[in-house]
């Protein structure tokens, strides 16, 4: 049965950062399976280090930082499989480590490939990737982490943010977690993982319940693969789902999913697939449980006019909306919904529309709304922001302000004030 144009529309909402009208009209003819197939085929992603930034030294820090933002930013804006980035995303959300502490844009940048090239793969293959990256070793300390004097920050993440969640380990899980985390630091000249034996802690550690001389990937495997696994699995289900659905999903929605990714081995792009073929994915309170983040927010305002980082600058914007790339507030990442909508976030996004206004009118994006019947200005302004069902409401809104216009002051402001107003919708807030 063909897909309908609503649900693809969602879905590459979700899975993206918004589709065209004729890419969702040439995926309304496949099935409700062969879409989520076909959003989930990497095959077409380009090389994820082409067009990446230069970061050799002879430039300020801040400035190979933003070559960073820049390029992330872009890539979501134009990738032919923006599910790539949509996980990268998620995993800058959950594996969380901040510039503002590492200052160092290469580490940065290449931590963020790994979300990019491996955030659909295993997910223990990806917990040991990043866990043994300098951007996650500094960031939590373990590069100070050494026998006799462990640091436990990492060890009690990698529980608490990144594969249980709270209460379903104990004290004594994280101080021997710590003690078999010891010695895998960074090379502090190169800036590289390295493992400093004289370091580690060989003693017996009791992990769980379960006393032998634990090392730090040990750790790993036995949370995703031994006996917390389906702890870990839910776990990893539920903040899924409340990333691309909605927040606080039910208990059978969370086991099903969990016991599929089990089933296949912890594979990331099988859970998904999973997660979009469920029927509460498409369901009124999926399409309407999610605020775009600011990062979401600018991406599809850039997708929708075609305008560049470096013409429309949402780093200037993106501070004062809530949610800086590679700065998260913490390592808990960002909230949700509620979080994006504060005053001063909001009229941060008012300041970025008005900033995409004048850059797209400079561009042409509209023809000459004045030259249109009021219905006709309104279709061509809600089909350039991809705003295919618009409520009646908003409709009747941005009707009522065209013909103010022109009664009032013949509809020079027309076009200005239709492309700052569109993104400032209820349903372009929606993600």
């Amino acid at each position: 049965m063909p897909s309908s144009f609503a649900d693809v529309d969602h879905l590459l909402r979700r899975a993206g950062f918004g589709g065209h009208a004729p890419e969702i009209e040439f995926l309304m003819g496949f099935d409700w399976a062969e879409v989520v197939n076909r959003v989930l085929d990497t095959s077409a992603a380009p090389d994820p280090y082409l067009g990446a930034p230069d970061l050799s030294e002879g430039r300020s820090n801040w400035d190979r930082y933003i070559d960073v933002v820049w390029f992330w930013l872009d890539q979501c804006r134009t990738s032919p499989t923006p599910i790539v980035e949509k996980m990268a995303l998620f995993w800058h959300g959950i594996l969380c480590t901040s510039y503002d502490k590492l200052y160092d844009p290469a580490v940065v940048f290449d931590q963020m490939q790994i979300f990019r090239i491996h955030g659909l793969g295993n997910w223990g293959d990806l917990l040991h990737r990043v866990s043994f990256h300098p951007a996650m070793l500094r960031y939590l300390d373990n590069d100070l982490n050494v026998a006799g004097s462990p640091n436990e920050n990492f060890a009690r993440e990698l529980m608490e943010l990144f594969t249980l969640g709270v209460g379903n380990y104990t004290e004594q899980d994280v101080s021997e977690s710590a003690r078999a985390w010891t010695g895998y630091g960074v090379n502090d000249d190169e800036n590289l993982y390295v493992f400093h034996p004289e370091d580690h802690d060989t003693g017996s550690k009791t992990f769980m319940g379960t006393t032998r001389n634990w090392n730090g990937p040990q750790i790993i495997d036995h949370l995703v693969t031994g006996p917390t696994r389906t702890i870990a699995a839910r776990y990893l289900a539920k903040r899924l789902w409340s990333f691309f659905a909605y927040p606080d999903p039910a208990d059978g929605i969370v086991n099903d999913l969990a016991a599929t990714f089990l089933s296949t081995g912890l594979d990331v792009r099988e859970l998904l697939r999973a997660l979009f073929n469920r029927p509460e994915f498409r369901s009124q309170q999926a399409r309407q449980g999610l605020v775009r983040s600011p990062i979401e927010y600018a991406v599809a305002g850039m997708r929708r006019t075609g305008l560049s980082c470096e013409v429309a600058h949402p780093e200037w914007f993106l501070p004062e909306m809530g949610q800086m790339p590679f700065r998260p507030p913490n390592v808990a990442g960002w909230k949700q919904n509620e979080y994006w909508i504060s005053p001063s976030a909001s009229w941060a996004r008012h300041s970025f529309a008005s900033y995409l206004r004048w850059k797209s009118r400079d561009a042409g994006l509209l023809a000459n709304t004045r030259d249109l019947t009021p219905q006709q200005a309104l279709d061509q302004t809600l089909n350039l922001f991809g705003l295919y069902n618009a409520s009646s409401s908003t409709r009747n809104n941005l009707l009522t302000y065209i013909n103010a216009e022109r009664s009032e002051g013949g509809g020079w402001n027309e076009q200005a004030g239709l492309l700052l107003l569109t993104p400032l919708t209820p349903e372009f807030q929606l993600a």
